[in-house]
């Protein structure tokens, strides 16, 4: 292997580790959302609506992911969008 490819490793390597802890804080910062505000409410946080579902903070949790997800996805579509036309 050339310098450029284990430079190039190990940046791919840096960004799945900074991804990774990224995606670590958001699910600790949306559970602990989905907690307090099942305090707030005086909502029980393992209230299911069927005995399959998970808890009601984790639900919280769950969909504010996703939320967060899509955003981000539609943030670097139009990115992607505008850098494409500007070159």
């Amino acid at each position: 292997m050339h310098f450029r490819d284990c430079l190039f490793t190990f940046i791919k390597l840096l960004g799945i580790i900074v991804f990774a802890i990224i995606v670590y804080y958001l699910v600790n910062f949306d559970y602990h959302l989905g907690v307090s505000y099942c305090n707030y409410v005086n909502i029980p946080k393992d209230f299911s609506l069927t005995v399959m579902s998970p808890g009601f903070a984790i639900e919280i949790c769950i969909i504010l992911f996703v939320f967060e997800i899509a955003i981000l996805g539609f943030i670097i579509n139009k990115l992607k969008l505008l850098l494409q036309k500007n070159n």
